[in-house]
This record gives C-alpha cells, sequence and structure tokens, in this order.
C-alpha cells in the first residue's frame, strides 16, 4: 500500500510542478525591485503563516532562475522544502533539486546543507542506509571546505544514526565530542540543547543514569532560560531514566508532566512510544492493569500511523501478549504475536544492513586515515631523530613478548575446548543431579518439603521448554509461571542449584548454545550479535563475558574451532 501510495505522490508531484512550470509565476509589481536578501527577510518575518511563507519562497525562486543564480536557486529550494514538512516525498524532491542545482559549486553551505537534510528526512522515513549515505556525503564536503560547523552536526546526525542500531558507546563518544566543540564556541542553541539531550539519552541506554540525569538537569534549566520547547523533552527523558533508578513515584509525575505536550503535536517520535512503555509498566507495578493495557494500545494506535518502527514498538507487544495470555484471549494473543514478528523483521532487516554499512563506509575509511596518519607521523619523527633502531628493537621484543603469549593463550584455550567437546550435555546434568542430592533439606531453608518439589519440577519444565531463552525473563516473572513468590524462588535456585538467579539463567542459555552450536553448521554462521539476541541476551558483551566465565573460552574462538 505504501510503494502505491508513494508512486502516486510522486505522479501527483510532477503533474502539479508541471502545471506550475506552464501557468508561470508572477512577482507582484510591489515587490519586483526587491533583492533576494531583502524578499528572504520577509519570509524570516511571515514564519507561523504557512501561505505567506510560500508566497515568498516561490519569488525567491522565481528571482534565482531569471538571474541564473544557482547558489541562490540552491538555497531557494532547501527553503521551499521547508513547505512540505508533512509530505516528506514532495520534500524530498524540493531537495533533490537544490542539490542538483549546486552540485558543482565549492560553497560552505550548499550543497552540504541540503545533503545533512536529505539524510535527516531519509531518518525520518526509516531509510537509514540512505540516510547514511547522505551523511558521509556531507561529512566529507564540510571537511573539503573547511566548514566546522557543518563538519560538527553531520557528526551529530551519524552519532544519531548508531544509536538507532545499538552502538550506545561509540554514539556516546561522538556526541560528547560536538558538545565539546559547541561548549568551546560558545554554541548555546536550541541544537546545542538537542545534542545535549541526545548524549543524555545516549547514557540512559547504557545504562549510566546518573551521567544521564545529569546531563537531563542541566537541559532543563538551559531550556526554562532560553523558553524552548525542547523542556517537555528533557523532563520525559529524566522521568524513563528515574525508572532505571527505582525512583517510580518520581518518575511517574515527570513522564505525566511532559507526555501531553508530545501527544498534543502527536510527534511520533522515539521518545513518545518510550514515554508510553514506561507508563504502562509503572501501572503495571502498582497493579493497574487496565490503565497499562490503555498505554501499550495507544502505542499499537501510534504505530499504525508511524511511518518508522521503534525499537520501544517491540517490548510494547510483548507485553500486549502477556496481558491476553492472562485473559486467556488467544485471538489477541495471536494478533500481536503476528504484529511483533513484523516489528522483528523490520528492525533486524534495518540496523543489519546499517551496522554492516556503517562498519564499510564510516568506520573502515575513518580508521583507515587514522592509521594513514600515525604511519605519516611516525616516518617524520624516525627522520628528525636517532632512536629508529631502539624503537625496531622495542617494538620486536613486544612482538616477541606478544607472540609468546597468544602462543600460551592459544594453548590454554585449545585445552579448555577439548575439555568443552568431550562434555556432554548429560554429563551436566548428572553434575547437576548430584548438586541436588547434596543440597541441604528443604526444611534448612525454611520452605515446605511440597513446595520445593513443585517449584523443582517447574524448573525443570521450564529447563525443558527452554524458558530461558526469553530475553526478558525476571524472577518475578518465573515466580508467577510456578505460581510462588520471588524469594521462595531466589532460596530454592541458590540452595538446589548453588548459584544465583542470573547464573542460573545465563548457564542454562550457554549450555544451549553450546549444543546448538556443535550440531547446527547454520547456526554457526550468524554472528555473535546475532547469536546473543537469538539465546535472550540483551547485549554481545553479556553474552561473551557469560560464555567465557562457564567456558574459559570466547564463544568467536569456539565456533571458529568448530569450523575447523
Amino acid at each position: 500500500m505504501k510503494r502505491v501510495l508513494l508512486v502516486f505522490s510522486i505522479i501527483f508531484l510532477t503533474i502539479i510542478h508541471g502545471v506550475a512550470q506552464d501557468k508561470g509565476f508572477k512577482i507582484p509589481d510591489s515587490l519586483k525591485n526587491r533583492s533576494f536578501d531583502e524578499i528572504e527577510d520577509l519570509l524570516n518575518k511571515s514564519y507561523g503563516d504557512s501561505i505567506q511563507f510560500s508566497f515568498y519562497t516561490d519569488i525567491l525562486l522565481t528571482i534565482s532562475k531569471e538571474k541564473g543564480d544557482e547558489l541562490k536557486l540552491a538555497k531557494a529550494y532547501m527553503i521551499k522544502s521547508y513547505n512540505f514538512l508533512n509530505v516528506p516525498y514532495i520534500r524530498l524532491s524540493y531537495l533533490d533539486s537544490s542539490i542538483a542545482v549546486s552540485k558543482n559549486l565549492n560553497d560552505r553551505q550548499f550543497p552540504t546543507t541540503s545533503y545533512s537534510l536529505r539524510g535527516s528526512l531519509y531518518k525520518e522515513l526509516g531509510e537509514y542506509s540512505k540516510a547514511l549515505d547522505n551523511y558521509l556525503i556531507a561529512l566529507k564536503l564540510s571537511k573539503k571546505t573547511n566548514s566546522t560547523g557543518f563538519y560538527y552536526l553531520t557528526k551529530h546526525n551519524i552519532a544519531s544514526l548508531r544509536q538507532e542500531i545499538g552502538d550506545f558507546e561509540e554514539a556516546a563518544i561522538m556526541y560528547k565530542e560536538v558538545l565539546d566543540y559547541e561548549d568551546e564556541n560558545n554554541i548555546n542553541d536550541k541544537g546545542h540543547l538537542a545534542t545535549m539531550f541526545s548524549l543524555a539519552t545516549t547514557y540512559r541506554k547504557l545504562e549510566d543514569y546518573n551521567s544521564s540525569s545529569i546531563y537531563n538537569k542541566k537541559g532543563i534549566k538551559l531550556s526554562i532560560e532560553n523558553n524552548l520547547d525542547i523542556y517537555h523533552s528533557f523532563v520525559l527523558n529524566e522521568g524513563i531514566n528515574l525508572f532505571y533508578k527505582k525512583k517510580y513515584q518520581s518518575s511517574f509525575d515527570s513522564i505525566q508532566k511532559a507526555l501531553p505536550f508530545f501527544d498534543k503535536l502527536q510527534s511520533k517520535n522515539d521518545l513518545l512510544f518510550s514515554g508510553h512503555l514506561h507508563l504502562a509498566k509503572l501501572y503495571r507495578k502498582q497493579s493497574n492493569t487496565e490503565k497499562s493495557l490503555e498505554h501499550l494500545l495507544k502505542m499499537n494506535e501510534y504505530y499504525e500511523r508511524a511511518d518508522f518502527t521503534p525499537v520501544e514498538m517491540r517490548r510494547g507487544y510483548e507485553m500486549l501478549i502477556s496481558y491476553y495470555k492472562t485473559k486467556d484471549d488467544k485471538t489477541k494473543q495471536l494478533y500481536y504475536i503476528n504484529k511483533l514478528f513484523k516489528v522483528d523483521s523490520i528492525l533486524d532487516s534495518n540496523y543489519k544492513n546499517l551496522s554492516r554499512k556503517m562498519v564499510r563506509e564510516y568506520d573502515t575509511p575513518r580508521l583507515l586515515e587514522e592509521k594513514q596518519d600515525l604511519i605519516d607521523d611516525l616516518e617524520r619523527k624516525e627522520k628528525r631523530t636517532s632512536v629508529k633502531l631502539f624503537i625496531v628493537i622495542i617494538i620486536t621484543l613486544l612482538l616477541i613478548v606478544f607472540v609468546v603469549l597468544v602462543y600460551i593463550k592459544n594453548i590454554r584455550y585449545k585445552k579448555r575446548f577439548e575439555e568443552l567437546m568431550k562434555t556432554s550435555s548429560a554429563e551436566i546434568e548428572v553434575k547437576e543431579t548430584r548438586q541436588l542430592k547434596n543440597s541441604s533439606s528443604p526444611e534448612a531453608i525454611g520452605i515446605s518439603k511440597d513446595i520445593v518439589k513443585i517449584v523443582l519440577s517447574g524448573l525443570q519444565k521450564f529447563e525443558d521448554k527452554e524458558g530461558y531463552l526469553s530475553s526478558n525473563i525476571t524472577t518475578g516473572d518465573l515466580a508467577k509461571q510456578l505460581k510462588t513468590n520471588s524469594k521462595y524462588l531466589s532460596k530454592i535456585i541458590n540452595t538446589y542449584k548453588q548459584k544465583s538467579f542470573s547464573v542460573y539463567i545465563n548457564e542454562l542459555r550457554i549450555e544451549y548454545v553450546i549444543d546448538k552450536l556443535k550440531n547446527d553448521s547454520k547456526f554457526r554462521l550468524y554472528t555473535i550479535k546475532a547469536i546473543s539476541r537469538e539465546i535472550g541476551f540483551n547485549t554481545t558483551e553479556a553474552f561473551s563475558k557469560s560464555f567465557y566465565k562457564k567456558t574459559g573460552i570466547y564463544p568467536s574462538y569456539f565456533i571458529k574451532q568448530l569450523e575447523k
């Protein structure tokens, strides 16, 4: 359906554009002798009046065409694109025109600005690969023309794509670099606050909640001083941040305060979805399932009208499925399961392709450039100093030490790999059965024998059904499934499994993935990130750490040896 609408929009635009060309636009006599700059000044004063704004942009276009001024024409096309903020494909066509007429100009502003705007528009449309293409061109042009401001603006945009694919550490570094540049140059406009907001959001997603709060509070203060709407974004972001700091009442108050602003604007961005998701979570904590459901359904309603797929929608559908499961409404469960599959498919396609493209077209060239700079710098230093031989000797010694360490590590890893290959799941189960026999009696931990027996039986079924592969399993969720409470469940797992709940879940996942990798050659072709997501880990780092803790080797090494 979207493809049909897109084709129709393009045809419609072509017809309208053709009619406009035939009819021609006549500048009123009272404005005929005005210069481009004078008309632009009138346009700026008309901001907020869409009819006047469109009228003055048409005059700018006509003046530029009549005088054959390509630079001003590029600017006029760019300004004209703002008439179609709610019609993205028409706006795109004006940005295309702006780029086309200024492509061969060696100007500091054009076509760099239009490439940057086109990248942001593609990002809004969820076409991340095209967004990155435009940002990379803008970055290259801004560097070529020494346009420092545009260079850092584009860095901010690339950081936002980093954030989209979950590369929060690299995104935080880039946002901090941009923020430092803006602070050094006393840039204190809305764009500066947008950078600060992005950094606060990234810190939240890195679970560095204290750093996130620092920038949220600073942003709230500055946005109040400058009377800017971004104030609501900081308040909502801090509300979500407070949820993870377990300050639930403060979280509830902040989200409730800021969210109506976004609902009123019907601003379909990640923050809107995240706000409703966390309100749903807060209401669920209050056991108010009806209010929780209300916000989950609102998320679905917004998603139906949005032209992008937010990551938060995935968790929203999981909660809806869980809710309708408790109501035994199989029709609704199936409906939202299908919606979840669709979201997964879109997210996997968008982010996987973008991640590969980011490495190939941004990271690799950047690292090669840095590498070449280092090589050139070393060569200059070697020519000016007499310590070349000393450096070579030191490097050689370091390489020898490195090779020896790698050799020792490989022997140790190989031994652990061989031990792992000899160990089967059956042996692990026998070992765990012995642990059960040697564990304390039910009376010793203050739980009745019948309850212990029921919970252990439930845990066995949970393991048999591979429930541990869910990425969001908690003691509370599992305790509900086993019809007990979190305290009893934790005690029984600590006593009879002789490990904490998180270690218990993670080790089950590692045992599962070891068997899966041994026996499924197709599964071994997955990336480490895909494997970690497949077995329930939220991050690649958490999966690698758990695998190493359990086996003494990393998953990448294990897969490599299996392939051999």
